[in-house]
């Protein structure tokens, strides 16, 4: 080989960089979605703008309004995905279990380490807000507790049918509601002395259970 001769390698032109990769559409919601949850638990709803969120995720406000057409569209998506993740729905392979044991699949709340104790702020955070965005604070009852509150109600509107339980089908939303009161206790008193009244799993299933006792005790057939 002569010393004019260039091995292939640098006869070949240069490679082209690839274009980055694409994310597709629910990545990128999911990303936002954990970015805006971290963000309102940590800094409160006010601080929460789709500016910040932008930059958190490193997108355009543009690329946000895509995928959110509002501010408040995406915060209401962020707490119906907390919602969703922490509380649980019926489960049809529970449809033959015992009242008990259906009661308590709802009663337990799934443990979102990712979380933390956002949830605690986040309830702080939609309290003090509520005047000022009182569609939102609505949009999170519905797809949080009430949510779990109708799925509750359904099981006991089945026992009463079934003739497990001696209540009236309208009281039932009523009754579901107090079941999760006893079961979980008052928020109010967890967000002024979060020492005292934020219990551990094991804790949170003692009381569960106790309540569930003694719902049905008052509420089976004589």
């Amino acid at each position: 080989m002569t010393d004019s001769a260039q091995p292939d390698d640098a006869q070949s032109p240069p490679r082209r960089r690839g274009r980055p990769v694409q994310m597709d559409q629910k990545t990128r919601e999911e990303m936002v979605l954990s970015a805006a949850t971290q963000m309102i638990a940590e800094r409160g709803l006010e601080d929460a703008s789709v500016a910040a969120i932008a930059r958190q995720v490193h997108m355009s406000k543009r690329t946000i309004y895509t995928m959110f057409d509002s501010r408040e569209a995406l915060l209401g998506a962020c707490f119906a995905r907390i919602g969703q993740r922490i509380f649980r729905s019926r489960d049809s392979q529970n449809n033959g279990a015992p009242l008990e044991e259906r009661l308590r699949h709802l009663l337990t709340l799934n443990e979102e380490p990712s979380l933390n104790e956002a949830p605690l702020e986040l309830l702080r955070a939609v309290i003090t807000s509520a005047p000022t965005y009182p569609k939102l604070a609505c949009s999170i009852l519905e797809t949080g507790a009430l949510s779990l509150r109708n799925h509750i109600a359904r099981e006991l509107s089945d026992a009463v049918e079934s003739g497990e339980l001696a209540l009236k089908l309208e009281d039932c939303d009523a009754a579901a509601e107090m079941l999760m009161d006893m079961a979980f206790g008052n928020g109010i008193h967890k967000l002024l002395d979060p020492q005292r009244y934020c219990s551990s799993p094991e804790v949170r299933a003692t009381r569960r259970d106790r309540a569930i006792a003694l719902f049905l005790d008052g509420a089976r057939p004589r």
